[in-house]
């Protein structure tokens, strides 16, 4: 994933401690879908993963600042 630089989206109902032991932290980032409505959609996703408790607080901020600033070269 990193070496190809491929990004996955997570959402707050999956199973992240599970899918970053597999995969790792590198390459997780958080969609919200602010631009449309459905049952996916999950606008406060940023919040409540910020208040996560299952999942170190690193490991937290690379989701959400460090892994989008490198997918987008910011």
């Amino acid at each position: 994933m990193k070496r190809f630089r491929i990004y996955v989206t997570c959402q707050m109902d999956d199973d992240l401690p599970y899918v970053i032991q597999h995969m790792g932290e590198d390459n997780l980032v958080i969609g919200t879908d602010y631009g449309h409505i459905d049952p996916s959609s999950d606008i406060d996703a940023i919040k409540q993963l910020r208040e996560s408790n299952d999942l170190p607080p690193r490991t937290i901020e690379k989701i959400l600042n460090d892994n989008p600033s490198a997918l987008y070269g910011i």
